[in-house]
């Protein structure tokens, strides 16, 4: 994981309390607890316990939004299932486009955290980098004074290490290297920890350059697991004993937070623990290293590294991959540990942003295959427009405003994820079974002024879909004493009962639902010719949720000859549903 601070202490902790709380509702038991600032490793205990507690009540009201979110939508739930990866991740992903926000004066320092397992136990390295370039410089060159501390994170008094060092840097280096660099190891058993750094320039006014972080540490003894994935730089043979060199190759974290555009080639280390006994000594498994759409968890096609790897107690891989062809954009590094059946045993990941003059297409996760690839332009506009109808209103601003003017590619992802969301399966099957029900309302319902699906009969057919029973009046007469409705009595208790006689009805249809998608039972739609010209029928009624509700409409169909009130052979077949 790599972060760069550049700028003010209180900036960032506004910014990165706003991170938090962007991606708590992705991976909440996984999230680490931050305490207020630690200096120069004085910890007071009162100040700190009331800090966690205070983080406590936040992240418990976040937990409470993060369950109502998932009550409205479980599709939610699937996508948080493919999503189970560490803070440590989470973090990255974000901090990654910090650089380009975090620009104030001052010292610039990037770090990273590595965890591995060994036969003596488990530890983390601690990588830190910082740029020369932003450090005042005396006629003693340049001093850092950098503090580490490693507490509990429920018991922050309980101290596991402590370290406090002067970093130098001479006149005469400054100006053959860029970068003053730092390796710290620490012995830590299972479980989560907090993280705190501090980063002050001896020879500058300017505030410490703090850093606050989870370090999570699980390796269960004899189980299969890979190490945390480590990017690197191009590794070299080494027979010194340093704590970079590993396995006889001096391994140096990639000390940016972003894959350079001129950098074409990804270099990563990682070690496999127990395959021994996960899968019987000295037998083969596989070992693949692939790149994943960081949005989409997608593996990008021609980006991947595979190996057959005999199975030992403890196995080191250093590895690359050609990311010439790579658009822009952010991505995981991913490896993986698959049996010789395709099976997948265990994986870990580390993300990445990738800068490139390619630019990748926002249909590029879109299938090859997909309807909308198919479609002309013109079949996009007519095919976007037609959804009026179904439409929500952020839907209807685009295809009234963005639509004349949005490209080829924004009309194909638009169309493509809009049928997505309504079958996240196949949105081939939902795009299908609305145009054939769209060519049957266009057939039926086209005016000589408006298409099918913009009338008010293609509308309920497409929203509602085919009615259960159709009551078509022509020319309807009515006849006979008419009766009052309960509610209009109730509403209007002084008017006195009308004769109806001879009463007649403009051309009418009654469609009834028996069943509608919104879950209402026997719901009634009156639809009528106004200037009795039956070309067009224009909704009237309907006792359907969100529809027009006009309480006199049977007086309206009778050209308002028969009263406001007054029921007629029109209202009895509404009641009824039927003739």
């Amino acid at each position: 994981m790599f972060a760069s601070h550049d700028v003010n202490t209180r900036f960032f902790y506004a910014l990165y309390n706003n991170v938090c709380c962007v991606i708590l509702p992705i991976q909440f038991n996984e999230l680490p607890l931050y305490t207020k600032r630690l200096s120069e490793c004085v910890i007071e205990k009162r100040i700190l316990i009331r800090e966690v507690e205070k983080i406590k009540l936040r992240f418990r009201k976040i937990k409470q939004r993060n369950n109502l979110a998932k009550r409205r939508n479980n599709l939610l739930k699937l996508e948080k299932k493919k999503m189970r990866f560490n803070m440590k991740k989470l973090i990255l992903c974000i901090m990654l486009f910090l650089p380009c926000i975090l620009t104030a004066q001052g010292l610039r320092a990037i770090y990273s955290f590595t965890t591995y397992s060994s036969e003596q136990g488990n530890y983390v390295d601690l990588n830190t980098s910082i740029d020369l370039q932003s450090l005042v410089v005396s006629e003693q060159g340049a001093k850092v004074e950098l503090t580490t501390l490693i507490c509990d994170v429920e018991k922050p008094d309980k101290v596991y290490y402590v370290d406090k060092k002067i970093l130098n840097a001479e006149v005469s280096e400054i100006g053959n290297q860029k970068q003053m660099l730092d390796v710290q190891r620490v012995k830590l058993q299972n479980g989560i920890y907090l993280l705190y750094m501090s980063f002050k320039d001896l020879n500058s006014q300017n505030q410490p350059v703090e850093i606050k972080d989870a370090i999570k540490v699980d390796y269960p003894d004899g189980e299969l697991a890979l190490s945390d994935v480590q990017i690197i730089n191009k590794p070299e043979k080494s027979t010194s004993k340093a704590l970079n060199v590993k396995h006889g190759y001096v391994i140096t974290p990639y000390s940016f937070d972003a894959i350079a555009q001129g950098v074409n080639r990804l270099d990563y280390y990682v070690e496999v623990y127990n395959a021994d006994k996960y899968f019987a000594k000295d037998s083969l498994y596989i070992l693949s290293a692939v790149i994943e759409n960081l949005s989409t968890n997608r593996k990008v096609e021609n980006f991947a590294r595979i190996e057959r790897v005999r199975a030992k107690q403890t196995t080191a891989h250093i590895g690359a991959l050609d990311i010439t062809e790579l658009p822009e954009g952010s991505y995981y590094l991913t490896l993986e540990i698959r049996d010789a059946n395709n099976i997948l045993h265990a994986y870990k990941r580390e993300a990445f942003y990738r800068q490139s003059d390619k630019k990748q297409s926002i249909n590029a996760d879109i299938p090859r295959d997909a309807f909308v690839f198919e479609l002309t332009n013109e079949q996009l506009d007519e095919n976007i427009k037609t959804l009026e109808p179904i439409a929500s209103e952020a839907v209807k601003e685009f295809i009234r405003k963005d639509l004349p003017t949005a490209t080829k590619e924004v009309k194909q992802y638009f169309l493509y994820n809009y049928w997505k969301n309504e079958n996240s399966i196949s949105p081939q099957t939902a795009w299908y079974e609305y145009r054939t029900r769209l060519e049957y309302v266009n057939r039926t319902y086209t005016t000589n002024i408006k298409p099918g699906y913009l009338t008010d009969m293609g509308r309920v057919y497409l929203v509602y879909g085919p009615p259960s029973y159709v009551i078509d009046e022509k020319f309807k007469a009515s006849s006979g004493m008419k009766k009052r409705t309960l509610n209009d009595l109730a509403a209007t208790p002084g008017m006195e009962k009308r004769s109806g006689d001879g009463v007649n009805y403009l051309p009418y249809q009654m469609w009834r639902y028996d069943k509608t998608p919104f879950g209402e039972s026997n719901r009634m739609f009156v639809f009528y010719a106004k200037q009795n010209d039956m070309s067009e029928y224009t909704l009237l009624h309907s006792n359907a949720k969100g529809e027009i509700n006009e309480i006199y409409w049977e007086d309206v169909l009778s050209r308002y000859t028969l009263g406001p009130g007054i029921e007629g052979e029109a209202g009895v077949q509404f009641r009824k549903g039927h003739k």
